[in-house]
């Protein structure tokens, strides 16, 4: 049997990343600061040049037209003002300067101190295909959306890519139609180099075959250990996947995840050589807010332990060491 093993890259902690911190992130981090107060000065440049143009102009309007006509010239000037300006301090509040410098220097820089292996693409997502084929949903997806791709592909073949997903189906409810959530948060995609055969699911507990895609394929299956099976409900299409991928390893990274995250869930399926993997999030993972102060390390603090979690968790499914392995004659089913 081959048990997942995490490597060097897995082992950071968050005194390693406040280190790193401190040493080189703060740097790029001053830099995406002063361009966001930047953005924001900019944005009330706006009103406060605004402002006195409405003035003048509705003043103007009234020495030509004459005073009797002074309150509607106020009222259509500073609407007509009110709408330009507005539209052009969103456009400044909107500038992708601030965003791109954010995600280039900051977001990718702790990407790569997580692993180093790890190329990222802001404005890329896991494929709708992709997240259709891991078959963990059996809702129909009508609205699909997500960014900040990340990849690798190991010396042995194996490809792991995940992005932030926001999934959505919609409802038709009392003549209305409504969106409701599938999934949103990390989804990821690990196309293994060694050779696997069979299909399972892990669910959050609570959860059946009947969520599944295509239910009917599959049965429940029990682990033997006892506390994941009260957190997690187990479906395959025969025995020998359940006895050959969950292994204790893989339970136990669950286990851990949910003792760290108790209001998250955590998705599984592997289908052959092909592994999926969600963890739902209750924000946007990646996305600045020019509104909030960077100096505020928290957040990062916080991104830092979330996207470590989810490459503990996708090291326990599947060997993220790149090193050829041979592995064991599969058991008979």
């Amino acid at each position: 049997m081959i048990l997942a093993t995490q490597s060097s890259h897995d082992m950071k902690t968050l005194e390693d990343f406040r280190r790193f911190f401190a040493e080189r992130l703060s740097k790029e981090l001053a830099a995406a600061e002063s361009t966001r107060k930047n953005t924001i000065f900019k944005g009330v440049l706006v009103w406060v040049v605004a402002i006195p143009i409405t003035a003048l102009a509705t003043w103007a309007s009234a020495s030509f037209m004459g005073k009797e006509y002074l309150i509607p010239l106020i009222i259509l000037n500073g609407l007509v003002f009110f709408f330009l300006a507005y539209m052009l301090w969103r456009e400044v509040l909107s500038s992708r300067r601030f965003y791109n410098l954010f995600k280039g220097r900051v977001i990718e820089g702790i990407i790569h101190y997580i692993d180093e292996r790890l190329h990222y693409i802001p404005h890329r997502a896991i494929p709708v295909s992709t997240f259709v084929k891991s078959r963990l949903f059996g809702k129909p997806v009508h609205q699909y959306e997500g960014d900040d791709y990340c990849f690798m592909q190991l010396e042995n073949g194996t490809v792991v890519e995940f992005s932030e997903v926001h999934a959505f189906s919609l409802v038709k409810e009392n003549n209305q139609r409504r969106q409701e959530p599938i999934f949103e948060g990390l989804f990821a995609h690990i196309r293994t180099s060694e050779g696997r055969v069979g299909d399972l699911y892990i669910l959050p507990k609570g959860l059946s075959e009947a969520d599944l895609y295509q239910p009917g394929r599959v049965q429940a299956f029990t682990p033997d250990h006892s506390e994941f099976a009260e957190h997690f409900a187990v479906y395959a299409n025969s025995g020998a996947a359940v006895r050959r991928y969950l292994t204790p390893s893989l339970m136990q990274a669950f286990l851990d995840f949910r003792a760290q995250h108790p209001d998250r869930l955590l998705y599984y399926a592997s289908h052959g050589r092909d592994i999926y993997v969600g963890m739902t999030a209750n924000k946007q993972l990646f996305e600045p807010n020019v509104w909030q102060s960077l100096a505020d390390v928290q957040s990062l603090e916080a991104f830092f332990v979330d996207l470590s979690t989810f490459m503990r968790v996708l090291g326990s499914v599947a060997d993220l060491s790149g090193q050829p392995q041979a592995s064991e004659p599969q058991p008979a089913a």
